[in-house]
């Protein structure tokens, strides 16, 4: 019977970490926690990047044993205190390895954290440069991924050829083709089955992903496509850092209104660069980092940034823009007065979000529905 792409999307994002090697047998798999890891390197060594997600867990309480509250402030980011909470529940011992990239002092103290409690994982950081634009970051970088080679080479036994690297960022270059293609139909699909889709390219192999992401995309050629600014529900852009589950769209289309495009971490942020795959592959590695729109852990221009969100909505006919802010997500927190000013002065009607561990449905519902009433007003 033929693989339903859909289908496997879902299962996959639905439980991503049980039973993982057995879902894959003779794949290795390597955690990474943001879109500013170098996947192409792991990929070379021998492994398979594995986003780490937040998931639905029971709040950590006293007497249990060991949990993440334990490790980690309250006023700590969702998403550091729930991988670590399922890290000390044993989701995570199918992992070779973890690559922490440096964008918060949450994520650079998380590192420690799993040193200390996961001593046979080989965890990794990768500090990439914070101001961008700086005439130094591109040979910096290039001297921090060399140096995660040398790590993984060493710690492994293994040589990441620049050949393999070559072929990595081949493979990877088409999947973020896929992605863009799947994004240029998304008004054809339901958010949800979008953002699963996109998703699942962070948690399995990518040979996996693009020959199921190719046939499912080859399998709505020829359907009628909707004019873009045509008569339509509203139209909505979602921005912030990682969309942790589908609570959020599921009410913003049963409210009757439309993702048609985002700003995330696990969306269009994941894929929107890709890698020169000709000359040195770790320049190019480092210089895709650098040209990738920047996500507020990395310092570019507040400008830009709200030039990009206002193109964005300009260019998918937007009546709107919500933000999905995390508590106690420092940079983007830091970022929103800025955008949301640049967003009031150029007349587009934004929403911000505050979310938590768990996303509480009636609140978000309540806030998606007047909004829209204002929209339509």
């Amino acid at each position: 019977m033929p693989t339903d792409p859909w289908n496997t999307f879902a299962n996959v994002v639905a439980d991503p970490y049980t039973g993982w090697a057995a879902r894959y047998p003779g794949k290795r798999a390597f955690g990474v926690l943001c879109t500013y890891a170098p996947e192409e390197i792991l990929h070379a060594a021998g492994f398979v990047p594995v986003r780490l997600l937040p998931l639905p867990l029971p709040l950590p309480y006293q007497g249990r044993g060991d949990t993440s509250e334990a490790h980690l402030q309250s006023y700590t980011c969702s998403l550091a205190r729930n991988v670590l909470e399922q890290g000390l529940q044993g989701r995570f011992a199918f992992l070779a390895g973890v690559l922490f990239s440096q964008t918060c002092d949450t994520m650079q103290g998380l590192a420690d954290i799993w040193r200390l409690h996961f001593p046979a994982q080989l965890v990794v950081t990768v500090v990439q440069p914070v101001a961008l634009a700086s005439p130094q970051a591109q040979a910096y970088l290039v001297a921090e991924l060399r140096q995660l080679i040398a790590r993984l080479e060493a710690h492994f036994g293994l040589t990441i050829t620049d050949e393999a690297l070559r072929a990595s960022i081949r493979l990877y270059n088409q999947n973020r083709e896929l992605l863009r293609q799947l994004y240029a139909v998304r008004e054809r699909l339901s958010s949800v089955a979008v953002w699963q889709a996109v998703t699942a390219a962070m948690l399995m192999p990518k040979e996996e992903h693009n020959a199921l992401l190719s046939q499912a995309i080859g399998a709505m050629a020829g359907e009628v496509a909707i004019p873009a600014g045509s008569a339509s529900p509203a139209r909505l852009i979602l921005t912030g850092a990682t969309l942790d589950d589908a609570t959020l769209l599921e009410v913003v289309e049963a409210a009757g209104a439309r993702v048609v495009a985002d700003d995330l971490c696990t969306g269009a942020r994941y894929f929107d660069t890709p890698a020169a795959d000709a000359g040195d592959p770790i320049a190019a590695l480092a210089q895709r980092q650098l040209q990738r729109l920047p996500c507020p852990c990395k310092h570019r221009s507040l400008e830009a940034r709200a030039r990009h969100l206002l193109d964005l909505a300009a260019r998918h006919h937007a009546d709107g823009v919500v933000f999905v802010l995390k508590k106690f997500c420092e940079p983007h927190a830091w970022d929103y007065p800025y955008l949301a000013a640049a967003l009031t002065k150029a007349g587009l009607p934004h929403l911000l979000l505050e979310t938590e561990q768990t996303t509480p449905v009636e609140q978000v519902r309540t806030r998606v529905e007047a909004f829209l009433e204002m929209l339509h007003g």
